[in-house]
């Protein structure tokens, strides 16, 4: 039963990796480097 959860939690953690790329290289292809770079600046500073 909780092999079922980890699996779940895994493929979840996974997705949400995977997602997290996709928009930053899409991101990047958009606007460039710099917006990357401020977006990143904005949330940690």
């Amino acid at each position: 039963m909780m092999a079922g959860w980890r699996t779940a939690l895994l493929w979840g953690a996974v997705a949400v990796v995977v997602a997290a790329t996709v928009v930053s290289f899409v991101l990047w292809g958009v606007n460039g480097p710099a917006y990357l770079v401020d977006l990143i600046a904005a949330y940690c500073f």
